[in-house]
Formats: C-alpha cells, sequence, structure tokens
C-alpha cells in the first residue's frame, strides 16, 4: 500500500505488480466526486427555479439560467404539447423521448397536475417537479460518462483509467450540466467509444447511432470512428460499425419520417443552415464589423466539410493511421471552432474531446479557465451588464470569445500534429498503442515509442 500510494516513501509499484481493492479502483472514487459535483450543481440552479406567478428571477445575474424549466412552460409542455412540436420538430427524437417519459413519470409519480386545461399556477408545480426528475436523469448521464471515460481514458491492459477523474470533478461539468439535456447525447457517445475500446464494434455502432438520434454532434463521431476503422481495420470492420450506426439512426427516425418527412428534414436542414449566434467568431466579426454573414451556418458547414474531405485524403494518401480519440477530438474541435454559434453547454463536449486526446495539465486548466470564463460572460452579456447600451465593459465579453477560440485552434492543432506525427503522441505506448483501439490495436501500424518527456 506505502509503495503503491506514496513513491515517494516506498518507490514506485512493480510494473507486473497487480493492485486490488478499493483503494485502487477509480470508479467508486470518480462516482464519489462526481455526486458531490452534480449536487453543488444543482443546489446552485434551485435559486432559478420558479414556484409562483409572476416571480421575477435574474437568472443571468445568479448565472443559473437553464432551458429545462423555461422550455416546460415556454412550449406549453405541462398542457400536454408535444416535444416534437406540431408544426416542426423542436428536439431531437431521444431527446423528446427522454422529455415524454419525464413528463409521464412526474405524473404517474408525483401526481403533476399536467393536463390541457391546467392553469399557470399548476403548469409552474408542474414544471418545478419536472426539473427535479430531469436533473436526476441528468446525474445519471453523467454517471454514464464517467464510469465510460474509466475504460477510455490513460490505463494499462485490463485496467481502468483515473482520467474518470477528470470528467466527475470538472469546473465545466459544475458549470453547464444542467443548462439543457447535453448530457444525454455525451453520455451516448462516452458509452459508445467505450464499447468500441472493448472491441465491440457492433454494440459501439448502435449506441453511436443512438447518440446520434440525442443530438448532432455523435454524427460527426461516427464520421471520425469510422475513418479510422477504415484506414486501421479494413473495409469489414468499417462496414461492420457504420452499419450498425446508420441503420440504428435510420430506425430511431423512421416513425418520424413516416409521420412526417418535412419535420426532420427541417429540423436538420435548420440544424446546418443557423443563423450566426452567440460566442462564435463569426458573431464576434458582426460585433467588431457590423456585416452579417447570410447563411453562416451553411458556410461553416461546408467549410468544415471541405477541411475534414482534405485532411482524410491526407490520412489515406500517408498511411497514417490516427488514433480513435485523435481523430474524434479533431472533429469536435473543428465543428465548434467552425460553427455560427456556441452555446455555454458546447463546452461540455470540449471536455469530452480534450480527455480523450490531450488529457495534460496545460491543455485542461486553459480549456477549464476559458470555458468557465465564456460561461461568466455569455451571462453578463444577456444580463445587460456587459453591453455598451448600459456603458457596461462589452469588451470582456468579446476578451472570452477571443480566448476560448484561441484555446480550441491550439488544441485542435497539437490534435493534428499527434496524428501527423504519432511519436509525440504520449497516449501512445507499448502496453496500449490507442487506448481506445479496441480490435484496431493489433493493426496499428508505424507506431513509434514517444521520445518526448510525458507530462
Amino acid at each position: 500500500m506505502k509503495n503503491a500510494l506514496l513513491p515517494g516513501l516506498g518507490g514506485p509499484m512493480g510494473r507486473h505488480a497487480r493492485p486490488r481493492g478499493v483503494w485502487f479502483n477509480p470508479l467508486p472514487w470518480a462516482f464519489l466526486v462526481a455526486t458531490v459535483l452534480f449536487l453543488m450543481l444543482f443546489v446552485r440552479h434551485v435559486p432559478c427555479v420558479q414556484t409562483v406567478e409572476n416571480q421575477e428571477l435574474d437568472v443571468y445575474l445568479k448565472l443559473c439560467y437553464s432551458d429545462i424549466q423555461t422550455m416546460f412552460l415556454g412550449q406549453g409542455f405541462g398542457r400536454g404539447a408535444s416535444p416534437l412540436g406540431a408544426e416542426s420538430m423542436l428536439f431531437s427524437p431521444l431527446v423528446a423521448a427522454a422529455i415524454l417519459l419525464t413528463r409521464k413519470s412526474a405524473t404517474l409519480l408525483f401526481d403533476a397536475p399536467i393536463r390541457r386545461s391546467a392553469t399557470l399556477a399548476q403548469q409552474i408545480d408542474a414544471s418545478v417537479t419536472f426539473f427535479g426528475i430531469t436533473a436526476l436523469g441528468l446525474f445519471v448521464c453523467l454517471l454514464i460518462w464517467v464510469a465510460s471515460m474509466a475504460w477510455l481514458g490513460r490505463r494499462r491492459p485490463g485496467r481502468t483509467s483515473w482520467d474518470a477523474l477528470l470528467v466527475a470533478a470538472s469546473p465545466i461539468v459544475l458549470a453547464a450540466g444542467l443548462i439543457s439535456w447535453d448530457l444525454i447525447p455525451v453520455a451516448f457517445t462516452a458509452l459508445g467509444l467505450a464499447q468500441f475500446a472493448r472491441g465491440r464494434l457492433l454494440e459501439a455502432g448502435i449506441v453511436l447511432g443512438l447518440a446520434a438520434s440525442a443530438g448532432t454532434m455523435p454524427i460527426g463521431v461516427i464520421l471520425a470512428v469510422l475513418v479510422v476503422t477504415g484506414l486501421r481495420g479494413g473495409a469489414r470492420r468499417a462496414l461492420v460499425f457504420g452499419g450498425a450506426a446508420v441503420v440504428t439512426f435510420v430506425a430511431v427516425h423512421l416513425p418520424l419520417l413516416l409521420a412526417n418527412f418535412n419535420h426532420v428534414y427541417l429540423y436538420y436542414h435548420g440544424q446546418i443552415n443557423r443563423d450566426t449566434g452567440y460566442g462564435s467568431l463569426w458573431y464576434l466579426m458582426q460585433l467588431i464589423t457590423g456585416y452579417t454573414v447570410r447563411s453562416a451556418g451553411s458556410l461553416a458547414f461546408a467549410v468544415l466539410l471541405l477541411a475534414l474531405g482534405v485532411f482524410i485524403a491526407y490520412l489515406y494518401v500517408t498511411q497514417k493511421k490516427p488514433r480513435i480519440g485523435s481523430m474524434v477530438a479533431a472533429v469536435i474541435l473543428a465543428t465548434t471552432l467552425l460553427g455560427p454559434a456556441f452555446t455555454p453547454q458546447t463546452s461540455l463536449w470540449l471536455l469530452l474531446a480534450v480527455v480523450l486526446a490531450r488529457p495534460y495539465t496545460p491543455e485542461l486548466i486553459a480549456l477549464t479557465l476559458t470555458q468557465v470564463g465564456y460561461y461568466v460572460a455569455i451571462w453578463g452579456w444577456l444580463g445587460g451588464s456587459l453591453t455598451s447600451a448600459q456603458n457596461g465593459p462589452y469588451l470582456l465579453y468579446w476578451l472570452a470569445i477571443i480566448l476560448h477560440a484561441a484555446v480550441q485552434l491550439w488544441i485542435l492543432i497539437e490534435v493534428v500534429i499527434d496524428i501527423a506525427q504519432p511519436y509525440r503522441d504520449m497516449l501512445r505506448t507499448p502496453d496500449a498503442p490507442d487506448p481506445i483501439g479496441g480490435v484496431l490495436n493489433d493493426r496499428l501500424i508505424g507506431y513509434e515509442r514517444p521520445t518526448a518527456r510525458m507530462r
């Protein structure tokens, strides 16, 4: 025990030692830390939960804004309105299903007054119950993400990783975990990658197909994994994984497509063709120059596809064998950097990307500071305290955008260099050339032992 936990006193543990017991298992400690973190997150949001009519809440000043109760009241969920919308889809299919399940649970378990004739006071009462159940469900998603990271992080074969604590104790989760339902697709994505890491291509494709049915970012993750699988594992393995993902995605959407094809089409078209929104480089350019880029989402999407196409062609021509985590991080970072808007909850995806690709102290500190700083700045901007109209220090919001974009660009460049020069990738070891590689590790050609000093 002394040798294992206090190497400064007793020396390092032997390479072939087999530590056992709760002290050497990261999962119980990661779950404990995640529980404490989420309790703090929930308590921080309680003052911003509306409980009576005409209640004035400065959610921006208190830094506890959440879409959960706002959407429940604003979209009429308390009167039985569908989260899929009457005229257009409001949410992705699995998030809509989660909302329906939560609303049903609120009615059956807590007798929440959800009905067409509900008064505003009754809708508010039901929304409080809805928020509590949703928070519980998102907490379960956080635990799934943390448990998955135990298989995705740095570890020896057959052991779990202490990188799970990087998610469980992250201030980014504390800031953005309850803004919306984004923990659902993040959890499904991490779980799908964990299945891939354990050599289960079919199961990984199914779970990531479900993740893509809960959010659009997992579509890029599937593309990244598919490319690496094709480069390192061959067409057959790529077909197993990609086929499972596509079939699952189509199966989830099929009832909606049959009911109203236009609703589904317009939803995804809207996700691509989004207008310029808060937090993006496009928005900063608009603030500085006063010029609004038309169809910024479509332009950004076209640039992203072109950049990814060129990069994938480069990987194929040069016969590079990238790690799964590096490729996934490259796609996520490029997507968020070029996107027409940057919501605070997007930081959850950036955390996943950095822990998969470069879980080192400089990157984690820089990401955490800029993302938490942007989280504070966006509410100051929306609340009016950082706008020029109220003579506030609006340049602070501009600075927050520049800093978070600069850190994303820096990490993206580092990830691309890791892919191009595998010998400098510190996550490649003789025991685990790719922590997420699974069945692809036996075909990782071109591996070179890193010569640079581990950070």
